[in-house]
């Protein structure tokens, strides 16, 4: 059995693979105001992380976001669903849930998204 770790840092990993799948952390993007502006960050982000690790976005298994304010899920919805694509719609939930405000990150986080996704059998 091999368990692969990316990028860890107190206790935690950025990315963790297993039987050909990728975990990732959740992910946020503070310096920008809105939900939606948020989301399309943390979407550019993810982009970035799936070019480094060989990842893409149709092989989304699973969608955790962890919403500041559960009533701006369309903003977030609207986003996401550019971002993903509507052929390629994983499982997922959409949760309220306050993040700490006075972490490293600032005040701001709106959105904390985490990513479940199947490793392509050739990496």
């Amino acid at each position: 059995m091999s368990i692969k770790r990316y990028d860890i840092n107190k206790g935690s990993s950025r990315l963790v693979v297993h039987n050909g799948v990728a975990y990732f952390t959740g992910h946020a993007s503070p310096k920008y105001q809105t939900l939606g502006e948020q989301t399309a960050g943390v979407c550019r982000r993810y982009d970035e992380l799936f070019a480094q690790f060989g990842l893409r976005k149709e092989n989304i298994i699973m969608m955790n976001a962890y919403l500041k304010d559960i009533n701006e899920l369309p903003e977030f919805d609207e986003e996401w669903i550019k971002w993903v694509g509507e052929e390629n719609a994983p499982a997922g939930v959409a949760v309220q849930a306050s993040p700490v405000q006075n972490s490293a990150m600032g005040d701001n986080i709106r959105l904390e998204l985490a990513l479940i996704v199947a490793v392509d059998e050739d990496k």
